[in-house]
């Protein structure tokens, strides 16, 4: 089995595409931000999907020292889950299925960098090495140079890449769903629980950098 492995790559100064001199947002990097977050709350709104909004973080490689052109820049809305009305189960399943049809919707990105939209319950924790305030546009956590462990995926991400093979030569658009949103699943419990190197988002990378997940939205 072949992966097209993300090659690690260390960098001084953080990407200079997002990132200005003073480490703060590049003001139309901010300004585009702030236009795509909103839309997206607009059309929350519209299809009547109730959340309470506190703060939006941007985390990920592109808020740390270890981007590569693969990288995306993650934007976690942050909102508190039990202001709202609703059954946690459902509203999970609602925020995770908007989630991925407005990033599908729109092909977003900044300077050639990919935007991820992502809700996040504020009760939960993520380890990041770095975390930036979209609101506040200060740092929460400043990213530090750290080294890079090295992780061997190559076992765990059999039955994943099994399901993705079954899905394809299936052609099953429900079956290709369920997978991508348990990747989106197995990526955001890994960063809460072991960080940017936990082996459930070093497997989304991999089906992201194979090109196996956006098949898998086409599919779907």
């Amino acid at each position: 089995m072949e992966y097209l492995e993300e090659k690690v790559e260390m960098h001084d100064t953080l990407n200079p595409s997002i990132w200005a001199k003073d480490n703060h947002l590049r003001p139309e990097v901010k300004d585009k931000l702030e236009e795509i977050v909103n839309e997206f709350l607009i059309e929350l709104e519209e299809n009547e999907i109730p959340i309470h909004i506190l703060d939006v973080h941007l985390v990920g490689s592109n808020a740390s020292y270890n981007y590569t052109d693969k990288s995306d820049l993650d934007v976690h809305i942050i909102a508190n889950l039990e202001d709202v009305t609703c059954d946690p189960y459902v509203l999970n399943l609602l925020y995770g299925y908007f989630k991925s049809y407005f990033n599908d919707k729109y092909d977003i990105s900044i300077h050639d960098v990919d935007v991820e939209l992502y809700i996040e319950d504020v009760n939960t924790s993520l380890i990041s090495n770095g975390i930036y305030s979209l609101f506040d546009d200060e740092w929460v956590k400043f990213p530090e140079k750290i080294e890079v462990p090295d992780v061997d995926i190559s076992k765990d991400i059999i039955p994943y890449k099994n399901m993705y093979d079954s899905a394809m030569n299936s052609k099953d658009g429900m079956e290709a769903i369920m997978l991508v949103n348990d990747l989106y699943l197995l990526r955001r419990n890994s960063l809460s629980t072991d960080g940017e190197y936990g082996i459930g988002n070093l497997i989304f990378k991999e089906f992201r950098n194979n090109g196996w997940l956006d098949k898998l939205k086409d599919l779907s």
